[in-house]
Order: C-alpha cells, then sequence, then structure tokens
C-alpha cells in the first residue's frame, strides 16, 4: 500500500469519525435516541449506568479488536482501532457541548442525516 492512499484513507477514517460524533453527541444521545450496533449499546449503558459513552464503545469493541487481530489482519485491526479510538474521543468531548435541537424527531432526522452522510462514498477508506 502506497504513503498517499493510506493517508488518504487515514484522513477520511479520522473525518468520517467526526462527523458520525457530531450525530450522535449533539442530536441522538441529547434526545435519548439511539443509533444501532456497538453505538447503540453503549448509548442505553450511558442512561443506565452514567458511563461515558465513547469509553464503553472502546470497552465492548475490546473483545472484537482481539478477535480482527488474529483473525482478519494487521491491517485492518489497525484501520479498526483508528476510527473507534477517533470516535470515541469525538463523542466525549463533544458531548460536553449543548445539543443542537431539544425535538426528538428532528434530531433524528438531522442526526440520520448527518451519520448517513459518514458512509457516504466520500469516506469510503
Amino acid at each position: 500500500m502506497n504513503l498517499k492512499k493510506l493517508t488518504v484513507e487515514i484522513i477520511g477514517t479520522i473525518a468520517g469519525a467526526f462527523i458520525m460524533a457530531i450525530g450522535i453527541s449533539l442530536f441522538l444521545l441529547p434526545n435519548q435516541l439511539s443509533s444501532g450496533g456497538i453505538s447503540g449499546v453503549a448509548t442505553i449503558t450511558y442512561y443506565l449506568l452514567k458511563m461515558p459513552m465513547g469509553t464503553m464503545i472502546l470497552a465492548i469493541n475490546i473483545p472484537l479488536f482481539i478477535i480482527a487481530f488474529y483473525k482478519i489482519g494487521k491491517i485492518f485491526f489497525i484501520k479498526s482501532m483508528l476510527g473507534t479510538v477517533s470516535l470515541s474521543l469525538f463523542i466525549d468531548l463533544l458531548d460536553k457541548l449543548e445539543p443542537l435541537t431539544q425535538d426528538r424527531f428532528l434530531a433524528c432526522i438531522y442526526g440520520g442525516i448527518i451519520m448517513g452522510f459518514r458512509h457516504s462514498n466520500y469516506f469510503k477508506s
């Protein structure tokens, strides 16, 4: 893999994590809405146990990282770690900001659009 491609992938991963954290921290989380997957489980623990969501995302992903390292390979492991750690840090940092709306319906729409943009072709790595 050449350096230019790797750099673009790293920047895309970090930018995508930041965009996803905006959708979660500024729209979904403060309005008690949950995304799917590990983030959804972390949202539930955020409200039940009052643990920071980013910390829970990292904790839940540890077993998955160990499996990925042995089964899928080192490159995938490193990219996954970068994305997950970035997302966790951004969520915990942005969680301290005021939510952009208190309307649950609008938060669902805006958060979904922002998180959907992250999954668009602009940030594929």
